[in-house]
């Protein structure tokens, strides 16, 4: 029994690093906003919101939208989907200096 926990243990790490590989890059300048579809993901989970202003608001009926304003340079992580049994989206958002106006 021992041995098949330790399993699914592994088995859990693998794909939790599959994950953490596949993360979609997103570059966002200093005050610009995007958004991207995330689906049906609920629950919203960053490494450094100091960067970032991020939001999860209720789209269509059939989706939800993941909104990213960048705050200063730098890149971290966020994990749309934090609940059970539904879509699970990994972005790394690169902060970039504002564009310059002329």
């Amino acid at each position: 029994m021992l041995s098949m926990i330790r399993i699914a243990a592994i088995l859990c790490l693998v794909a939790t690093s599959a994950l953490a590989d596949d993360a979609m890059r997103l570059d966002v300048a200093v005050g610009e906003t995007i958004e991207r579809d995330v689906g049906f993901a609920m629950g919203l989970l960053c490494d450094d919101v100091a960067m970032i202003r991020v939001e999860l608001r209720t789209g269509a009926a059939e989706s939800n939208t993941f909104i990213v304003t960048g705050v200063k340079e730098g890149v971290t992580r966020c994990r749309v989907g934090t609940t059970p049994n539904r879509p699970v989206y990994l972005f790394e958002i690169h902060v970039v200096a504002a564009r310059q106006r002329r």
